[in-house]
């Protein structure tokens, strides 16, 4: 699909819908709390979307919420893996994200419309990003302090500001606590891979005669990491072959490539692991070739060159010539020998001869994760009228992941003596072989893995600390104000260990020395002659000169004050008009700084990345109002209005409006019809406006290449913006050109404009209560910030034969060899996401006396349905790609039912996702159809206990009926493990025992 690499980068990836996720313990998690018949009295309660008070849980706006009982009953330690369970999610970076793209950190993606346009609030507060891209990390948020967390869907802006275009995720912390309470969680597979387990401990108490409260929360948590050779399925980096039927299977043995082509698949779609091998790759040079290389390489006795000595297509039947010439590699003995690659050697099986390299036992499966955090939340009553809140809260979280050592390419061997003598003493086959070509001195190019060096590991810690002040009060009864001061600080560090220094490396492989056996100018301390000739040659020397550590660090401060009196402006027959005014001050400093290494782009396989530093303030005022316009008469139980505005004033976008507009109807006491349309920006962040020239190397055409067929118009136009080149019979000299990403700090916002609509039902019945909602979402986003590439610069110029043109001034042409040297890059507003779809949620109560049984039965029906998806014209829904959003499903349900008796509750719950169509790999070979990935299927089992009134223990089983993840085609190409995470379960049946004490 054309749009799928622009979709890739689009993305930042977890979403949650205007449906929720049930509890066992909570008879709904709806839009609305149920009130039962007998309830004396009314709580004023502010729903998040909205800052008006309200007497029930009934929002205009489709609110979700999950409690902290869902999640103790579904064993949920960390925040993201229950939210991307959620019908309306879009799996983003979480547990199994050991190299998939995007942050490096658990972050949310409401409706798939990427994590930046997602607001997260904490006790309905912002809270500071945790990178430059203005995405807040999960992992500072502990799953076991939250209450609850609501969710609003679609946009926002005008009740909390910019980036709330998707909508909202606030978690609402536990306080006001009296007593102790102690939690100890223990969970892994039934395997024992990834053992998890927190302890955490909440104490509270009040003070002076009750006016105030302290409550301090602690935990630690900690998670072992698990390697992909653990599973059969992710071993091995495997290969694609296309099936007989048209299909893309995933074959991780050569013995299961034969089988496969035996029964009539056509030959391998994709290679499975890396051509760049720990033993190496020397390539035949066809203007030096080698030649007779079984004679000359056999007269050292190796005799893997000649007939019969040999296997290229792993297929177990020697190959019946000499191999003279061609691509050389090395053995298992460390001999050389002919590359195979062909045939059953596109699976990386080792044994079977194969000379690809299976990367997989470097990678994680579940990244290994820590966090420690201590909070304390409290309030003081200075009088009557007035309470002082405060919060502090401090997080340490760190996450590992481990990718295979650097693979080198391109390396060029210098034969300088120093090398001469080192391949002719250690590997005289490759000498011999060198010697064939007819310039035997001249240099050769190679790849090899620096397996020596090791697994390129890298740890990301986050420093999270927040301090939050909130005065309330009263003017009288029907009007309160409050005022709130905030300080944030996240510091992010990145350090990475063993990679690779591409000047070393340079440098090692021509011995140190020039072809005069000079020492080379600028040659770097502890220079020694580099052997990548084998595996397991380089030295403890040799490791220590190319082995070099890397860190980047990000902090991010967030300064804030805001406040708002509201209240009833008047009475209406149908009840008072209320409203909320306010105002708000925010001020966000972002710097990002890496090592010199990085910056200078000294890392092998890694391209630089530079500095980044900005600011970002704003200062906003906006207003809320709600309108009731009838109330208590026939065919109108209830009709009103909900209105809000908000005008932001930013440094870097200038003033900016947005608005909503909602109304509700009750035409009788059961039914309710709400809609709610909102406008909605998202500012800039700080790495899209200040992106300092980060390095990459794109695909691209010259349009002065003579094989265009240029017209005389055109090169002279190419002539004059290379200095006076001539380019007749000019020739594109690589595929690749350097290019540079630099910010746009003249960016507009995205906009959106959203929708929704809802019907909610809860009639009275005979047995039972019952309660349905439907919800219509329509979300609809333009201007989005979007990375122009090198291609649109050059095509900007040279379409153009203008030489004003932007592009011209971003396309710099070397004049001695007219070849484009480098592009800068850059941003700008352009294009749209639209997503629209249904919240299906339906929820049954049952109290078991009314029919004769002891206990009460709960069902939970969740289900979303997605209409579409639709990126600039290309449609998503019903999807998938293996990468961070790449999942998205066109329908979805989660089915959960509990039963409470006594002293106990069992829960259980059933999540599938249909098949999707793969369109990384494109349709059908054969007839063009499309072709799916498996359905997903599982069952969740959990039991509680309260051993007495001090006491409790709940046990989870995941995963019931073990079900082990797919191996899919998308999951080679695109993602981790020859599977899709996003949509799979890594590990089958899990388990976690929970104990909680109280005191």
């Amino acid at each position: 699909m054309s749009n799928l690499k622009y979709r890739r980068s689009l993305l930042a990836t977890t979403m949650i819908s205007g449906a929720i996720m049930a509890a066992a313990a909570s008879p709904a998690f709806a839009q609305e709390t149920q009130t039962s018949d007998d309830q004396a009295t009314v709580e004023d309660v502010v729903v998040t979307g909205s800052r008006i008070v309200r007497q029930d849980f009934a929002a205009i706006s489709p609110v979700t919420t999950v409690t902290s009982e869902t999640i103790e009953l579904t064993a949920t330690l960390t925040v993201e893996n229950l939210l991307n369970q959620l019908p309306s999610v879009v799996a983003g970076n979480m547990n199994t994200s050991n190299n998939a793209g995007g942050e490096e950190f658990a972050t949310v993606d409401l409706r798939g419309l990427g994590a930046q346009r997602t607001l997260v609030l904490v006790n309905g507060e912002r809270v500071p990003a945790s990178s430059t891209t203005g995405v807040v990390d999960l992992n500072t948020i502990p799953a076991s302090l939250i209450e609850r967390v609501e969710v609003v869907t679609g946009g926002a802006s005008a009740v909390y500001g910019s980036d709330a275009l998707a909508g909202v995720v606030n978690f609402i912390l536990k306080d006001n606590f009296e007593g102790a309470e102690m939690n100890v969680s223990y969970g892994s597979d039934f395997e024992g891979n990834s053992p998890e387990y927190e302890i955490n401990g909440l104490f509270g108490g009040s003070f002076a005669n009750g006016r105030g409260n302290l409550t301090t929360y602690a935990s630690y948590y900690k998670r072992e990491g698990t390697y992909q050779s653990e599973f059969d399925y992710s071993a091995v980096s495997g290969a694609v072959v296309v099936a007989a039927d048209g299909t893309y299977p995933v074959v991780d043995t050569a013995a299961e490539w034969l089988d496969a082509v035996n029964n009539g698949a056509l030959g391998t779609y994709v290679s499975g692991g890396s051509a760049t091998s720990a033993w190496g790759t020397i390539y035949n040079n066809a203007a030096n070739p080698f030649r007779g290389l079984a004679g000359a390489v056999g007269a050292t006795g190796n005799t893997n060159f000649a007939a019969g000595g040999y296997d290229t297509t792993c297929d177990g039947v020697p190959n019946a010539t000499p191999y003279n010439t061609g691509n050389l590699s090395f053995d298992t003995s460390g001999a050389l020998t002919p590359l195979a690659t062909a045939g059953a050697c596109a699976v990386p099986d080792r044994a079977a001869g194969s000379s690809r390299y299976n990367f997989a036992p470097d990678n994680y499966l579940v990244i290994p994760a820590e966090r420690f955090t201590i909070s304390t939340i409290g309030h003081y009553d200075i009088t009557d009228d007035i309470r002082l809140r405060v919060q502090l809260n401090y997080v340490n979280s760190t996450q590992q992941v481990s990718l295979a050592p650097t693979p080198a390419t391109g390396l060029r061997v210098t034969l300088t003596p120093a090398m001469r003598s080192l391949i002719s003493t250690n590997h005289p086959d490759l000498w011999a072989a060198l010697q064939s070509r007819p310039n035997p001195l001249s240099s050769f190019t190679m790849d090899r893995r620096m397996n020596e060096v090791g697994a390129r590991t890298g740890q990301s810690e986050n420093n999270a600390l927040s301090m939050l002040g909130t005065l309330t009060g009263k003017f009288s009864d029907t009007w309160d104000w409050s005022l709130t001061a905030s300080y944030g600080l996240n510091n992010f560090t990145s350090t990475g260990e063993n990679s690779t220094n591409r000047t070393a490396l340079a440098q090692g492989l021509a011995g140190c020395q020039d072809l005069a056996g000079n020492a080379l100018v600028g040659l770097l301390p502890g220079c020694v002659p580099l052997d990548l000739f084998g595996e397991g040659t380089l030295t403890d020397a040799m490791v220590n000169f190319l082995t070099v550590p890397t860190f980047a660090t990000t902090e991010i401060r967030e300064k804030r004050v805001a406040g708002f009196v509201r209240g009833s402006l008047f009475n209406l027959p149908a009840g008072p008009v209320s409203a909320v005014f306010g105002a708000e001050y925010r001020e966000s400093k972002a710097d990002f700084r890496v090592d010199d290494m990085q910056r200078t782009g000294n890392i092998f396989g890694f391209n630089a990345i530079q500095n980044q530093a900005g600011s970002v303030d704003v200062s906003e005022v906006y207003t809320e109002v709600a309108v009731p316009l009838l109330a208590d008469l026939p065919f109108f139980n209830y009709l009103g209005l909900e209105a809000g505005a908000r005008y932001s004033d930013y440094n870097t976008i200038g003033g900016q409006e947005t608005y909503k507009l909602g109304a509700e109807w009750s035409p009788v006491d059961w039914v309710k019809v709400r809609a709610m349309y909102n406008t909605a920006v998202r500012a800039p962040s700080v790495f899209e406006l200040f992106q300092n020239g980060d390095q990459g190397f794109a695909s691209y055409t010259d349009p002065c290449r003579s094989a265009a067929n240029p017209s005389a118009q055109l090169l002279a136009f190419c002539s004059a913006q290379a200095g006076g080149y001539d380019f007749t019979g000019f020739t594109q000299a690589n595929t690749q050109v350097e290019a540079f990403a630099f910010g746009n700090p003249n960016l507009a916002p995205e906009e959106a404009e959203t929708t929704t609509i809802g019907l909610v039902f809860q009639p009275q019945s005979p047995v039972g209560t019952i309660r349905a909602s439907v919800d219509y979402y329509d979300i609809d986003i333009t201007n989005l910030v979007a990375s122009l590439g090198a291609g649109y610069w050059i095509n900007d110029c040279y379409g153009s034969l203008d030489a004003s043109a932007e592009g011209c001034s971003r396309v710099v042409r070397d004049p001695l060899t007219g070849q484009i040297d480098f592009v800068n890059t850059t941003r700008t507003n352009l294009g749209y996401q639209r997503t629209k779809g249904y919240d299906f949620q339906l929820d049954f109560v049952l109290d078991g006396a009314d029919v004769g049984l002891p206990g009460r039965f709960r069902i939970n029906e969740l289900f979303t349905y997605v209409d579409s998806l639709d990126y600039d014209g290309d449609e998503y829904a019903g999807t998938a790609v293996a990468y961070i959003g790449g999942g998205i499903f066109d329908w979805k349900s989660v089915l959960s039912v509990s039963y409470d008796i006594g002293d106990f509750t069992f829960f259980t719950r059933w999540n599938y996702i249909p098949q999707l169509e793969d369109i990384a790999f494109g349709p059908n070979y054969n007839d063009g159809s499309p072709v799916y990935t498996p359905s997903s299927n599982y069952l969740d089992f959990s039991a509680r206990y309260n051993v007495s009134d001090n006491l409790q223990i709940t046990a989870f089983v995941g995963n019931v009926f073990d079900r082990m993840p797919e191996q899919t085609a998308s999951g080679v190409g695109y993602g981790q493990a020859n599977t899709d995470t996003q949509l799979y379960r890594v590990f089958g049946r899990t388990f976690n025992i929970a104990m909680k004490a109280r005191f």
